[in-house]
């Protein structure tokens, strides 16, 4: 059996940009909005080109776009340089869910693959030593998720919104991206899930189910996820 290191590790990168924005209304989807001469989208690419290329193997770099919206996904990255993987990129159309549209990702993943990082296409500030960590993690313990101390006080509520229990706060995480997982067993878990007609809110809670624990690593406040029009302010002071 194959032990990984990092110095034999082989990644695929998958980055997440099918959705539909709807929350952010507007015309033009967060993934694609300006940012730093590029766009969300472009910069996360960069950042991965960066903390990725000299460190490991790149099998494949996959985005996922809408149905029919690949020339529109090669616009918002029109400022990466490709040049230097081997692989090249990979534009996969995605679904309505988020799970499907990585499970579509997935079935593009070379099997010579040993690692998979998932990383949502609307959080541009993520930083190399993250996903650095998050896929060392993942060579090691199998999976990984960087996550924050959540702020708040948490409580867990019954359908009425009355509390039922009260949450200790040092046992909590808040989880980022990049989620990362051996390849074939998250590519196992999502076709289980599947099968068993069961829909995730993210590939960390597929693994827990199919597969086992997930190890988390240091998040940053600052990796948001672009979602509401408020976000924009963040965008438009970098």
């Amino acid at each position: 059996m194959k032990i990984l290191t990092t110095k034999n590790s082989r990644i695929s990168i998958i980055i997440t940009a099918a959705g539909s924005s709807t929350r952010m209304g507007g015309s033009t989807k967060k993934e694609y909005l300006p940012l730093n001469n590029g766009t969300v989208l472009s910069n996360c690419a960069k950042t991965f080109l960066k903390a990725c290329v000299s460190k490991y193997e790149i099998i494949d770099f996959i985005i996922t776009c809408p149905q029919n919206g690949q020339q529109s996904c090669k616009n918002a990255l029109a400022d990466v340089d490709f040049s230097g993987l081997q692989c090249g990129l990979k534009i996969v159309e995605g679904s309505d869910t988020r799970q499907k549209s990585v499970y579509n990702a997935l079935c593009q993943v070379s099997g010579e693959t040993d690692i998979v990082a998932i990383h949502d296409g609307a959080r541009p500030f993520v930083t190399e030593q993250i996903i650095q960590t998050s896929i060392e993690a993942a060579i090691e313990y199998g999976a990984s998720v960087p996550g924050v101390i959540p702020v708040d006080t948490q409580k867990e509520i019954d359908e009425k919104g009355f509390i039922v229990r009260h949450l200790q706060r040092r046992l909590l995480t808040a989880v980022q991206t990049p989620q990362c997982f051996q390849f074939n067993k998250l590519l196992n878990a999502h076709m289980q899930a599947i099968n068993d007609g069961k829909e995730y809110t993210d590939d960390t809670e597929i693994w827990g189910v199919y597969c086992g624990k997930v190890k988390t690593v240091p998040g940053d406040v600052n990796n948001i996820k672009i979602t509401y029009p408020e976000d924009l302010k963040r965008l438009e002071s970098k």
